[in-house]
């Protein structure tokens, strides 16, 4: 079953649901959707929340904040490479850590702001900072490794995120050769149910201050003898939270597996698909 027809069984014929902000398009064998339209009124909300003074702003509903806060939340972020030195309390108080922490083969502990983004937010990559090093609830998705990391050649947010850091110049230590650079970079982790706790998948956008809307998502140069692409940004696309299964089970069970994982049950789908794989080997 694939995640297209996950979400169908989940009563999601349309995968539009996902995002209100364009269309919604497979590129890479359901490992990543690109989404496209719409990007230039985005790209200046984006900027209208965050600067270089502010460069994080945090989604939260009304009365909550992010020492309560009880699942991962939506960030727009600014990055440059001409920061100040500040550590991320500076910028947004205080934030909750999950101090016990559930442990799966499967899965990864994803950030959404990633560690490598500590230089480019708080001007230094030592010491690592809490909002990076910690279980902090609000910037930790449970997700499918191979969703996380990428699969041999197919890309995962890890890629994505290295696409970032490739924006930027190398220090060469030099003003006229390292010049500034400022990179948004809106992600947020999409839910099916009001309630659940783990994301179907997680929504990226990044772009350059001189990117324009019309240049998103023309990131792929394809390498046709090497069967492979390179990311650039600016882009927008959404990474599902799905790791394919091509078993002889119904795709009820399969289904409500992946019910129970988004409302929170960890330790349901580990078992799950340790039980299939166990099953496959007989």
């Amino acid at each position: 079953m694939k995640f297209s027809e996950l979400m169908k069984n989940l009563e999601h014929e349309d995968l539009g649901f996902i995002t209100k902000y364009g269309e919604i398009e497979e590129y890479q064998d359901e490992y990543f959707y690109t989404i496209n339209s719409r990007n230039s009124d985005l790209m200046q909300e984006i900027k209208s929340r965050v600067s270089e003074k502010k460069p994080m702003f945090p989604y939260l509903s009304n009365g909550e904040n992010l020492s309560k806060v009880k699942r991962p939340i939506k960030w727009d972020v600014l990055l440059s490479n001409k920061c100040e030195i500040r550590s991320t309390r500076d910028l947004i108080g205080k934030f909750a850590v999950r101090r016990r922490d559930t442990k799966s083969t499967l899965l990864n502990k994803g950030h959404l702001v990633a560690k490598k983004f500590q230089k480019y937010i708080c001007g230094e990559n030592k010491p690592i900072d809490d909002f990076f090093c910690e279980n902090v609830i609000a910037n930790i998705a449970y997700q499918f490794s191979d969703k996380n990391s990428g699969n041999d050649k197919k890309r995962g947010q890890l890629q994505f995120e290295q696409a970032v850091m490739n924006s930027f110049p190398k220090d060469t230590g030099t003003d006229s050769e390292n010049k500034k650079v400022l990179v948004y970079y809106e992600v947020e982790p999409i839910f099916l149910n009001t309630d659940d706790k783990i994301p179907i998948g997680t929504r990226i956008f990044a772009f350059r201050d001189t990117d324009t809307s019309d240049q998103v998502n023309n990131f792929i140069s394809q390498n046709k003898e090497k069967d492979e692409f390179t990311i650039t940004l600016p882009y927008h696309i959404f990474i599902p939270n799905y790791m394919e299964y091509n078993g002889a089970e119904k795709d009820s069970e399969i289904t409500n597996a992946f019910k129970k994982f988004y409302a929170g049950d960890i330790e349901s789908i580990s078992k799950w698909y340790s039980h299939q794989n166990t099953s496959k080997n007989k």
